[in-house]
Parts: structure tokens; C-alpha cells; sequence
């Protein structure tokens, strides 16, 4: 076996292979127990020394010459000498690093998992398949703008188990502080919501909090403390407003004409007339099946046609090609629901328009589409209809026992309300109202009489 004095890139390439089966093991001279083994192919570095606990020395390559240079080969070396010195064998102390990192990178994955945003991003995944909600996409819309946007939430990568109550108050109170006090109280009941969520133990163990010490931070925070309050709204519209209403849906297209139409006829929500399909309609029968899924209150909800009801779906029904879609109101022929939404103040200026016609004076104060609902629920009680139909109309579920013990479905008394309501609502936009004053009391010879 040859002793250089020291290994030299230039004297390990002039280092001749061995034959085949045979192996020469050259020392490197300057740094103890590195060889370069010399074989029939290539050249290997490798040290030979006593690791661990072993009694007898064994040989472990370091790497091979031409892949690795003979300083990193010596660096290497002094590495594992140092080791050895002191009792450690420099594969175990390998493999204990490489655990070390896998534990770190594990370790630095749940982190990022239990941040907020990651939680709350598991809390929107399963909107959609929570029970009673119809108000999934504005809702999701809201939080990735109010609550997920790094804008406005400085502390969206903090972990879950640190948020308290007053990183809440304060990303509120500045959505407050903006001049938007709606969006505020929408933006704290999402955060009210996604804490009531989280504090399910399975969720709790997940997210890196303590399920047998749960603490929901905003369990004694209320609105009221950030103040913020409902705004209950009262607008109606007066009877000259009605008019101008039905007018400026007149001269609309469909959708959105026959739309605005059908809700001030049904007074149904926004959302469930929308998502209105052909197949839903009982021709025969005069009645329309709000399924479950569709209906706030989670239960399946019959409206009865009145004829102008059933007047307006026909016009509607003749007018569209032959192969259109099952949603009644869409831009995608019948293929998806339509949204309103993006016609809503060109609508409301049409309707201002026609009331400056009809009753020229101030401008008309703004609406929204869920006023209809406290035009139909006045003028309704006006017409002398009965609370419990007016109820059942609108769709609001019994309370209490009644829930339990009064199973009646109120469909005649309905139908005849809807009848008498939209025979008032067509003597009105044409001309000639009687029947009630503005949804305060019913008068006139026409008075609870079905149209």
C-alpha cells in the first residue's frame, strides 16, 4: 500500500485502475483514515476507521472521485473524525439529523395549518355543505374580502390558539370606523359563526387548541360593545312608488322585468325566486313547490298562483325557444339561475324615473328588492287578510308549540289572499286604486274581494 505525503486532485486522475477483483486503498496523508480506493472502474473515497462502538475498523465511502472534489472528501473527513472522537458514529449522527429535519418540516406544517387563515380556510370549504344556509357565495365573498385580505387582517398568520377577542374588535371596528356599520355587523357575525364552528372538539384537537379547555374568545363579545346595532328597515313603497315600480319592470326584458313583477305578485324572498324551475310548477293545480334547499326556513314551501301569476309564467314559458333550460329566470338559457344583482340600479333609476312622471316633486328615497316583501305583508293586513295566511305567505315558520301541534298548510287561505292581493296590485298599476291607502287600511267597494 502507497503512503504519499499528501493526495493531489492531479495525483488521484494519475492513479492507474486496478485489475479486475483487485482493490488498493491510497491514505490521503494530511487528513487521518481518508483513502481513496482505487478499483477497476472508478475511485472512491472512503474512510477506514473504528465507528461507534465497534471493535474492528470498517470502511464507509464518503463519495466518489469526479462527482466530489478532494477538499469537500477531506472536510467530510474531519467531520467524522470529530465524531468518532467523540463516541458518536457519524451514521447514526446522519440519520438523527435527517429525523431532525422531517420532525422540523412536520412540525413547521401543522404551524402554517394552524394559523388562522388556514382555519378559517377549512371553515369556508365547509359552507357549502353546511345545513340552512342559502347564502354560501356572498358570505365566502365577504370574508376572503373583509376577513382573509392581508390588507386589512394583520394578524392572518397567527396561530389559531392565539386569537383573542380583541384582534377581532379591532379589524371590526375599523370596517366600522370606514363608514360601512352593515358590513361591520355582517363581517362579526361571520366571526361569531366561525368560532361556534371551531369549538367542536374533533376541531379543536385538529387546530392545535385544547379540547378539554375549550375557549371561544368571542363567547361574551356583543355587538353592542363595538357598537353596532340592527338598523330594522321600514321602507315600503307608497302606492304612486308601486305604480312606478311595475311601470319601469314593464319596460325591462326578461328576466329581469317578469322578475321584479313576480316578486311584488308572490312576495317571496329574492333567493327563492331566482332559483325558480318549470318543474316546480303545478299548471294544473295553480302552485309552486319551493323545495327545502331553496327555503330559509329549511322546509318546503307552497306558494299558490294567483292568474296574474300564472299569467305572467305563461308569457314567459311562450316566449322562450323550445330548448330552454329548467331555471325560469336565466341569461344562460335555462341553464343556470340569472343574477339581479347587476341590474339593480339601473332598475331603481327606471322606477325614480317613472315616479318623477307620475308624482313630480322630491327624489324617490333608494329600495332594496326585499322592501317588496313589506309592500305584500302591509297591504295584505290592510286587505284584512288573517296574520297566520300572512305568515304562511311570507314563509315565516310558527313559533313555539304552534310549530308542533298546528300542521295546517293555510293553501286555501293563501291562495285567496295572493288572489285578492294581486287583483289590488292590478287595479293599482292600472289607475284606478281603491282597495287600500298606501298598505295602512283597506276601503272601497272592491275591498277583500279576489281578483
Amino acid at each position: 500500500m502507497s503512503r504519499p505525503q499528501g493526495l493531489t486532485e492531479a495525483g488521484i486522475a494519475k492513479l492507474k485502475p486496478e485489475r479486475p477483483g483487485k482493490r488498493d486503498d491510497v491514505p490521503d496523508g494530511l487528513t487521518p483514515n481518508l483513502f481513496v480506493r482505487v478499483g477497476g472502474r472508478q475511485k472512491t473515497f472512503v474512510m477506514l476507521a473504528r465507528f461507534g462502538r465497534r471493535k474492528n475498523s470498517s470502511r464507509r465511502v464518503i463519495g466518489v472521485y469526479g462527482e466530489m472534489p478532494l477538499e469537500q472528501a477531506r472536510a467530510i473527513a474531519a467531520v467524522w473524525n470529530a465524531l468518532i472522537r467523540a463516541g458518536i458514529d457519524p451514521k447514526e449522527e446522519d440519520e438523527r439529523k435527517a429525523q431532525e429535519e422531517v420532525r422540523k418540516a412536520e412540525e413547521d406544517e401543522l404551524k402554517l395549518r394552524h394559523t388562522f387563515a388556514s382555519v378559517m380556510e377549512d371553515y369556508i370549504a365547509e359552507l357549502p355543505l353546511r345545513e340552512r344556509n342559502k347564502h354560501v357565495a356572498p358570505d365566502i365573498a365577504l370574508i376572503r374580502r373583509d376577513i382573509l385580505n392581508p390588507a386589512r387582517n394583520p394578524w392572518l398568520y397567527e396561530p389559531m390558539s392565539k386569537i383573542r377577542a380583541y384582534h377581532v374588535s379591532r379589524l371590526v371596528k375599523a370596517i366600522r370606523n370606514r363608514g360601512a356599520r352593515a358590513v361591520a355587523l355582517t363581517v362579526f357575525r361571520r366571526f361569531k359563526t366561525f368560532f361556534s364552528w371551531l369549538m367542536e372538539p374533533d376541531r379543536q384537537l385538529a387546530y392545535g387548541l385544547d379540547p378539554d379547555n375549550p375557549f371561544n374568545p368571542l363567547r361574551d363579545l356583543k355587538a353592542s360593545v363595538l357598537e353596532l346595532h340592527d338598523r330594522a328597515r321600514d321602507r315600503i313603497l307608497r302606492k304612486n312608488e308601486v305604480r312606478a315600480y311595475w311601470r319601469a319592470a314593464g319596460e325591462m326584458p326578461y328576466p329581469h322585468g317578469p322578475f321584479f313583477k313576480a316578486l311584488l305578485l308572490t312576495g317571496v324572498r329574492k333567493a327563492e325566486m331566482t332559483g325558480m324551475r318549470w318543474s316546480e310548477i303545478d299548471w294544473e293545480e295553480k302552485l309552486w313547490t319551493v323545495p327545502k334547499e331553496r327555503f330559509k326556513a329549511n322546509v318546503t314551501h307552497l306558494v299558490p298562483l294567483s292568474g296574474p301569476m300564472l299569467e305572467l309564467l305563461r308569457d314567459i314559458r311562450d316566449s322562450l325557444p323550445e330548448f330552454h333550460g329548467e331555471c325560469v329566470f336565466s341569461t344562460t338559457n335555462g341553464q343556470l339561475p340569472f343574477s339581479v344583482d347587476k341590474k339593480m340600479n339601473a332598475f331603481r333609476a327606471r322606477v325614480a324615473a317613472r315616479l318623477a312622471e307620475i308624482q313630480p316633486g322630491p327624489a324617490m328615497p333608494s329600495f332594496v328588492l326585499h322592501d317588496d316583501r313589506r309592500v305584500v305583508r302591509s297591504n295584505l293586513g290592510a286587505l284584512k287578510v288573517p296574520e297566520a295566511v300572512i305568515d304562511t305567505i311570507l314563509g315565516h315558520g310558527k313559533k313555539g308549540m304552534k310549530r308542533i301541534y298546528d300542521q295546517h298548510t293555510y293553501l286555501e287561505e293563501t291562495a285567496e289572499a295572493l288572489g285578492l292581493w294581486a287583483g289590488w296590485l292590478v287595479r293599482l298599476t292600472a289607475g284606478t286604486p281603491s282597495d287600500a291607502a298606501d298598505g295602512t287600511r283597506a276601503s272601497g267597494p272592491d275591498a277583500g274581494r279576489a281578483s
